[in-house]
């Protein structure tokens, strides 16, 4: 990357969970910090943060700047599936990533239990913190949904299972089945589907035929099991690939 319009955008959610997992668990990014700026002063954003902490090196230029014991710094924006160029949030949240505390920035340590790495979603009609960054119960980094957020999912599920309102039951159920499956949100969501399923229980129903059938809730599509990072596809092949392309595309050009 040379300029700020050359920055690379993140093709979704999960990408962009994924690179914040990879930078982390595995290069050594250990301090975040969550922003914001507005969304049409995104390119005088990054342009300001690569001219004070060069968040727009490629990875040999990383490496020297490594070698020579100076601060290494990424900057990800919110993805392309959530910053839609045609209908953006007024918003664009960034995540900066170091290798070290950085003098003026309130940077926060990732393995701080009281402060853990926190991404958002537009949800409502604002950015919500959503997801969070932590250790599983083997030591791993991993994603996992905010406790709020777990437990708002968890309630609506439960509300639909008690009162036996099974389309609306079906349809939140699919829409878990979407969130980026990470060891830890997976985990959450097995338990949210469990409980459920202990109120819906385990039994057939009879048909107006007389026969028996599956119940509704059985239709639901889930996933097979946690995703991994290792391997992803982090980057859109379409325009818009760059927040250039974006910017462009914003503008109509």
């Amino acid at each position: 990357m040379t300029t700020p319009e050359d920055y690379p955008l993140l093709r979704s959610q999960s990408a962009f969970l994924a690179q914040a997992l990879r930078l982390v668990a595995r290069d050594g990014y250990t301090w975040w910090q969550y922003q914001t700026t507005p969304t049409e002063k995104a390119v005088i954003a990054v342009k300001r943060l690569d001219e004070k902490w060069a968040v727009l090196l490629d990875r040999p230029a990383r490496n020297v700047r490594r070698r020579a014991r100076l601060p290494v710094v990424h900057a990800l924006l919110a993805p392309v599936s959530v910053m839609p160029p045609e209908n953006p949030p007024p918003t664009w949240p960034l995540l900066l990533l170091a290798d070290r505390k950085l003098p003026g920035e309130n940077l926060r340590r990732v393995d701080d239990p009281k402060h853990p790495l926190t991404w958002v979603a537009w949800r409502g009609g604002e950015w919500k913190p959503t997801y969070e960054l932590r250790r599983d119960p083997r030591g791993r980094f991993t994603w996992y949904l905010v406790e709020a957020f777990h437990r708002e999912l968890l309630e609506e599920a439960l509300h639909y299972a008690v009162r036996g309102d099974w389309p609306r039951l079906v349809a939140h159920m699919t829409t878990l089945g979407h969130l980026p499956m990470f060891r830890g949100v997976w985990g959450q969501l097995q338990d949210i589907r469990k409980r459920v399923k202990d109120v819906w229980g385990d039994q057939k129903m009879r048909s107006p035929g007389g026969g028996w059938e599956k119940p509704p809730w059985k239709k639901v599509p889930w996933p097979t099991g946690p995703l991994s990072p290792i391997g992803m596809r982090l980057y859109p092949e379409e325009p818009p690939r760059t927040l250039g392309e974006w910017m462009a595309m914003r503008r109509g050009g």
